[in-house]
């Protein structure tokens, strides 16, 4: 009799910056699990199968098909935008906002989405 299997399900969510994405230091990507939502800050130059080939290293497989999201609830929104603001003033507020020529949200507002779906195996 073979063991049952049992998944841990997450989705990954990459935000679509909007021009002022140019001057992100840290490009910010995140997954949503059960727990709530972790921040991946990134190197500009971070490719998406490179972050997907280090997820997998982690035990994660992950659907390459996106769902575009680009009407988050509002409640999620608030929680997105502030994990993003979090990551984006986690640098120097005076280079990000010498990059991106102002002090507000150097990211500009993130309303759009490529989300993956995830999983790996527990047990």
């Amino acid at each position: 009799m073979s063991a049952k299997r049992s998944y841990e399900y997450a989705r990954l969510w990459v935000p679509l910056y909007d021009v002022a994405a140019l001057a992100v230091l840290r490009p910010v990507y995140l997954i949503e699990a059960a727990d709530g939502f972790e921040g991946i800050a990134a190197e500009k130059n971070t490719t998406l199968m490179g972050l997907f080939n280090e997820l997998g290293r982690a035990g994660w497989r992950i659907d390459t098909t996106p769902q575009r999201v680009d009407h988050p609830s509002p409640e999620f929104q608030m929680l997105i935008d502030a994990t993003l603001d979090e990551a984006d003033h986690a640098v120097s507020p005076d280079e990000v906002a010498h990059a991106v020529g102002s002090g507000g949200d150097p990211a500009g507002a993130v309303t759009e989405f490529d989300v993956y779906p995830m999983r790996r195996r527990l047990g």
